[in-house]
């Protein structure tokens, strides 16, 4: 093979790789009409134009035909919140204000995972703790595994609703923040729901 041949091979092959390049953006393109993600769709162009150029037609199709996801999972919790907060404004719904107590208490910084995991329609797990040492009618607010704090003794009437088998709902009704710290909740109020009684 003379110099030539060399130089003539080399320029065909750089061409095919710069054609493969020019390939992926096909998929890419389809993929952002789409409102999708396009670095992925068009690794996946290049990756099969690499291989064989006829290939990219495979992820340009597969761009084409893939339906959207309806929901992303932020969007999917939008929803809820908002669903939640629908819920509130029913007046056919029994609902009663209350708020998380003991929400500074030590452990895990509780003012500042409210601060960053709170929002108003957010739902919480109400958790029965008969053995608790200090009240024998404490129900623990949960978020995500996290204990928040303790529903306020005075509303001890939680506890008895729980353990006479009604079903309750807590959600968030409002955040309040420190005015000195910001990036630390005061105050979380809440609403519990009577979902239903299956007594």
């Amino acid at each position: 093979m003379n110099d030539e041949e060399i130089v003539i091979h080399l320029l065909l092959q750089n061409s095919a790789i710069w054609v493969a390049f020019m390939l992926g953006f096909v998929p890419a393109l389809v993929a952002g009409v789409k409102q999708r993600r396009k670095t992925r769709w068009y690794l996946y162009g290049l990756a099969c134009a690499l291989v064989a150029w006829p290939l990219v037609t495979l992820p340009t199709i597969h761009a084409l035909l893939l339906r959207r996801r309806n929901d992303a999972p932020g969007t999917m919790r939008q929803r809820r919140r908002a669903d939640a907060l629908a819920l509130l404004k029913e007046t056919s719904v029994r609902s009663y204000p209350s708020w998380i107590a003991e929400l500074s208490s030590t452990g895990v910084d509780r003012r500042h995972y409210a601060y960053r995991n709170l929002t108003p329609g957010e739902a919480l797990e109400l958790v029965r703790d008969p053995f608790n040492a200090s009240d024998d009618h404490a129900v623990a607010y949960y978020h995500r595994t996290i204990h928040l704090g303790f529903v306020p003794k005075r509303h001890r009437w939680i506890a008895e609703a729980l353990d006479d088998g009604l079903s309750l709902m807590a959600v968030v009704e409002n955040v309040k923040f420190n005015w000195i710290s910001r990036r630390r909740a005061s105050f979380v109020g809440t609403r519990i729901i009577v979902l239903s009684d299956r007594r």
